[in-house]
This record gives C-alpha cells, structure tokens and sequence, in this order.
C-alpha cells in the first residue's frame, strides 16, 4: 500500500517541524512565495515555487531538494517523483528545478536517486565548509595566521552582536554591497520578519575603536550546520582583512555551541569558479564540495 500523498496549495495546511530552517512553516511562510505547492507523504517532503511553467524547489533559499522524513523506506522514492510529476503535468508545468544541497545536510535523497529518476545536471557549484574540530586554527594558512595575529594586536575585536542590532547589521551589509555595486537579496522587511519567526539568524561583528570593520549575519540552518549567509567588510579596512578575525570567532562560538559544520556557501556562480574567493575560503581552513542543480523534463 503507497503512502498517502498530500499536496498542499497553502502553508497553513500543514504543520511539519523539520529540522532545516527553509523546510519549516514559518520560514516558508515568511517567504511569500507566488504559487507554493508542497508535496509531502510520510517519507518524503518537496516544496515549489511556481513560476509560469516552472516549478523551482526553493527559489529564495540558499537550496532546495527533496527532504527525507523517514529514511527507513527510501525504495518508496521513485513512487513520490512518478505522483509529483503527474500533478505538475495535470497542471501544465514542463520542468522542475531543484538546487541539492551539499554533502553536509545529511536529510536529502541522495543525488544519484535524483539521476536515476531522470534529472540532469545544469551545473556543480563550488560549496566549501570549515569542519568545526578542535585545532582548527592550527589548520589554516600561514598568511592568515600572521593576519589574525596583526589585527589582535591592532586592536580589532569580536563580539557577537544582539537581535536590537540586525538594522544596524543590515544597512552596514547594504553600504558595503553598494560600494562593490552589488544588491542585497532581500529586504531589510523580509530578513526582520524571518528573525523574528524563526529565531535562527546570528550576527556577529569585528569592531575597531567603535566602529563596525566586518560583518555577517549567520544562519543555524540546522542543529549541526550555521550558514555564513550576509557577509560584508568595509571598505575603509578591506585591506586589514577583518573577515579572518570575523570568521575565527564565528567558528570558535558555533564549535562551542555544539554545531559540526561552518557552510560558507558557494564560491561559483552558476558553475564558474570564482577563484580568489575559493582560495580565501581554503586558506580559512574550507573543505570544498559540490552544491548541484538539476532540472527534470516533465
């Protein structure tokens, strides 16, 4: 006997507490996506946006893929992919995108059943993470040692800022982002509705004689992973490199918290290496993986 499949046209008909932020209620919620359809029976669960006849799994989020409830009968999986297809097919979509996740998040099918099943890959991204092990600090590049050592002795500090602060935290982003003639992708609204729901954002900051030098508003995506989600240095210190003062305290707090993984995201855009970036992260003692994204033809 197949499990029940729901199909859900609206948030407040389900009430699931998954433990990954974007597959939550209040996340998705907050989101306001346009046509979001989740799917779900007591295996699986797969949330869409619509998007003319596209359906894209989860377009705002860092990822988005097919999350495993109950892992004891994973067989059942290609039955969850033939029902989606066919209620995206009944209404008229062609193609669903998926961006999985890395190796780290350890609640998603596992990418070759996504092959099987007849997705195929647009592109692999560059993810890396810092592993949150004791000596980790001894692991990583001379040069940034020798720059975490100058910036201590040139009196810049950390200190993980409070929730009062995420306007303060966000115009800072926002300047900054600017000045390198870049966006931010969501609203100063948006990230304040999503903080106050779900209580899973962090900020942290390097300061120097009171002023902010380097800033990241982090994600706890999930009880063992934080995602290094709104990063920024000014301008004025670019090159004292507060970023690597910024990313020790962050992994020495996360460690102390419990926490196994920093994902420090992607260092490609749509598969194009971005390589002073990579680099910046390996030097930061940065494993590197794949985040893939698939499509599936309808």
């Amino acid at each position: 006997m197949k499990p029940t499949f729901v199909t859900h046209t609206s948030v407040d008909s389900f009430d699931n507490d998954f433990p990954v932020l974007y597959y939550n209620r209040s996340y998705l919620k907050s989101q306001n996506h346009s046509n979001l359809i989740c799917y779900e029976n007591k295996h699986f669960f797969l949330p869409v946006s619509i998007d003319q006849d596209v359906a894209i799994s989860i377009p705002r989020s860092p990822f988005g893929s097919f999350f495993v409830k109950d892992s004891s009968n994973v067989d059942q999986f290609p039955d969850f992919i033939d029902q989606v297809k066919q209620d995206l097919k009944d209404r008229r979509i062609g193609s669903l995108k998926i961006s999985h996740p890395s190796i780290i998040y350890d609640h998603f099918v596992h990418l070759d059943w996504l092959l099987k099943e007849g997705f195929r890959k647009d592109f692999d991204d560059i993810n890396q993470h810092i592993p949150l092990r004791s000596g980790w600090l001894d692991g990583i590049h001379d040069m940034q040692k020798r720059k975490l050592a100058a910036l201590q002795s040139e009196g810049f500090s950390f200190r993980k800022m409070g929730t009062d602060e995420l306007q303060v935290a966000y115009q800072f982003v926002e300047v900054c982002r600017l000045a390198q003639e870049l966006s931010i992708n969501i609203s100063y609204e948006q990230l304040k509705e999503l903080s106050d729901q779900t209580g899973a954002y962090d900020i942290f900051g390097v300061f120097r004689s009171g002023k902010i030098s380097a800033l990241c508003i982090s994600v706890r995506v999930t009880e063992k992973t934080a995602y290094y989600y709104l990063p920024a240095t000014s301008p004025m210190f670019r090159s004292q490199s507060p970023m690597v003062l910024l990313i020790a305290g962050m992994v020495d707090y996360y460690q102390s918290q419990g926490f196994e993984h920093f994902d420090l995201g992607v260092s490609s855009i749509e598969g194009k290496p971005q390589e002073s970036l990579r680099i910046f992260k390996e030097r930061m003692g940065a494993t590197q993986g794949d985040k893939t994204s698939l499509t599936l033809q309808i």
